[in-house]
């Protein structure tokens, strides 16, 4: 039997995506609810860099209770694939300069120290 999200988990789902894109710094990038579910997982995201543009599927959730904390879970899981699609492309595009390495890398670490400074109390300065 099938363990999907109802409507009201998957709007509480969408509330968590823009949550972790208000937090890793994605305002850049539209993140929107596709409309066929996702294939063998709980959620899946497809990015096109160019329009800037995300759209997550959510899935079977198989034994996983849907509860809002497997939610939120799996919205950041989501969210980070979409915070790492720049550096990874980067990292695989054998054309990109060092210049443009450094600032795909560079983004992530820019967030990182700012979403992680504040769990010990320390500013990331």
């Amino acid at each position: 039997m099938a363990n999907k999200p109802n409507e009201h988990q998957a709007k509480e789902f969408d509330g968590f995506i823009q949550h972790w894109q208000r937090v890793l710094n994605l305002q850049d990038w539209r993140i929107e609810k596709g409309i066929k579910p996702a294939r063998g997982a709980m959620a899946s995201v497809e990015c096109d860099s160019v329009a800037r543009l995300a759209i997550y599927r959510l899935g079977d959730f198989g034994a996983e209770a849907i509860m809002p904390c497997s939610l939120s879970h799996t919205a950041l899981h989501e969210a980070l694939h979409v915070f790492l699609y720049e550096l990874i492309q980067a990292a695989q595009d054998p054309k990109a300069t060092p210049e443009q390495l450094d600032s795909a890398e560079h983004r992530v670490i820019n967030v990182l120290e700012r979403v992680l400074g504040g769990i010990d109390g320390h500013s990331a300065d």
